[in-house]
């Protein structure tokens, strides 16, 4: 499956605005993605992401290869028995963390889905707005993500970016985020 996103990193300031002017009666759905990979973290290095993803009691098990910016393949895996009897053990790889995921959609058609995502991991918290697409919608896409960066620099100015920013910049994946933190905890031990 083909996955297309858009993302604007926020402050904890930006997310409680947004979701307090957007969120209407949506609920907020919880979903934690436990990252397998090797010691070397070989798979990330790659742009290779490999999850189990538990979400309303079930889990699900992705491939995910970044090839762009905002794009990425995703393959299902089989999950036989959740986090500890799964593909991915059995290829040799060990649980490396998770990452929870409070997650509010504020914004859904048929061809777009705004989320506002509050993320916890590694003894770390860091907020996004995701918008997932269809490949036809992409303009549209960055029209609506531009809408929102426009309502935050009008606000305040964009506090998670520098106030000279004028293009929406681009923001890493999150399992690129986990990674990040995770090697940098790593080379301190």
């Amino acid at each position: 499956m083909n996955e297309l996103e858009k993302k604007l990193l926020l402050t904890k300031d930006e997310y409680t605005f947004l979701l307090d002017r957007f969120r209407n009666n949506s609920s907020i759905v919880k979903q934690i993605n436990y990252y397998f990979d090797d010691e070397k973290l070989s798979m990330n290095r790659q742009n290779i992401t490999c999850r189990i993803r538990l979400k309303d009691g079930k889990y699900k098990g992705t491939i995910k290869k970044h090839t762009s910016t905002d794009h990425s393949t995703e393959i299902e895996i089989k999950v036989q028995d959740g986090i500890y009897n799964n593909a991915f053990i059995d290829m040799g790889l060990k649980l490396q963390g998770e990452l929870i995921t409070e997650r509010c959609i504020i914004l859904k058609d048929s061809f777009c889905e705004v989320a506002l995502d509050k993320n916890e991991y590694l003894d770390h918290i860091d907020y996004e707005m995701e918008i997932e697409y269809a490949p036809s919608h992409e303009k549209a896409t960055q029209s609506i993500l531009q809408n929102f960066f426009d309502i935050l620099m009008r606000r305040n100015g964009l506090l998670s970016y520098s106030s000279s920013c004028t293009q929406i910049p681009h923001v890493p994946s999150k399992s690129n985020r986990f990674f990040k933190v995770k090697a940098a905890i790593d080379s301190k031990s």
